[in-house]
């Protein structure tokens, strides 16, 4: 699993717009495995890794309302 997550995220260096919109605004979601979210955000030429969370987990932690 740790490689699976390591190759998702390497690839968002070359491909940061891979992912889909995420459920908070501003966020990119990417799905490296089906039980697995990847949430990122990117800033000019920075991608950052925001969570790896377990899809069976409550996302989002604030309310987008």
């Amino acid at each position: 699993m740790d490689e699976l997550f390591s190759e998702a995220t390497a690839k968002l260096a070359d491909f940061p717009m891979r992912g889909r919109p995420g459920l908070i605004p501003g966020t990119r979601e990417l799905f490296p495995h089906a039980s697995y979210r990847l949430v990122y955000e990117i800033e000019g030429d920075s991608v950052w890794i925001l969570t790896l969370i377990h899809t069976a987990r409550r996302w989002s932690p604030v309310d987008p309302k």
